[in-house]
């Protein structure tokens, strides 16, 4: 029987040592499969377009994705972050390519031009 080529970390290391991924590392990692999330979002969004730009009505075959994703979003993200994603992902932008703004309690306009911004919003705004 041939032996693995992997090593485990405590065969590495030595017993007693524990290895955690530090939290700058887990912040950027949430902040990138949050940015992978709303780029592929925004290429079904823009897929959809075009298909109906050329006489294709895609809503029926998307409806029930989209509402599986939205159920995913608010486990995750929670009801107030989903709904905002999926209004900045699907609503956001006027059909002359404006971007509405989103206004806070306080009357406060904020215009979320690129996911990035998005992220920073949503986590200073409600935090995790």
């Amino acid at each position: 029987m041939e032996k693995s080529k992997f090593k485990n970390i405590n065969e590495l290391l030595g017993k007693g040592i524990e290895v955690k991924e530090s939290s700058k590392s887990i912040k950027k990692n949430e902040e990138k499969c949050f940015l992978d999330l709303i780029e592929i979002l925004c290429q079904i969004e823009m897929s959809s377009k075009v298909a109906e730009s050329i006489g294709i009505n895609l809503t029926e075959y998307e409806d029930l994705h989209l509402k599986a994703i939205d159920i995913l979003l608010e486990k995750y993200y929670g009801y107030e972050k989903s709904a905002i994603i999926m209004w900045w992902v699907f609503e956001s932008i006027s059909p002359d390519g404006e971007v509405y703004p989103i206004t806070d309690e306080n009357g406060i306009k904020h215009i979320i031009k690129t996911p990035l911004q998005l992220y920073k919003f949503l986590k200073k705004r409600y935090g995790n």
